[in-house]
């Protein structure tokens, strides 16, 4: 089975999120470096601790259409509401 890179998760609590998302719709695949970062938790900024989502080759599209909707709400600055 060919496995895609697709996205690096910028912290813990996105990874978890975006396992969920994978597990809910049935993607099949593998956060790279989850079973070593996790022994030096914190942001994930250097090669110890990063992660990479990886999926089946067959499923990356669908995979990125899921992320696409995540991440551009994750990228929007808060709105304030005085």
């Amino acid at each position: 089975m060919e496995m895609t890179a697709i996205y690096t998760p910028r912290s813990e609590s996105e990874a978890a999120i975006i396992t969920s998302m994978m597990h809910a719709y049935e993607i099949e695949f593998v956060m790279q470096g989850a079973a070593f970062g996790s022994i030096y938790p914190g942001p994930m900024a250097t090669s110890l601790n990063a992660r990479v989502l990886m999926v089946r080759t067959d499923q990356a599209d669908e995979a990125r259409q899921l992320l696409a909707s995540f991440i551009e709400e994750t990228d929007e600055p808060s709105k304030d509401t005085d």
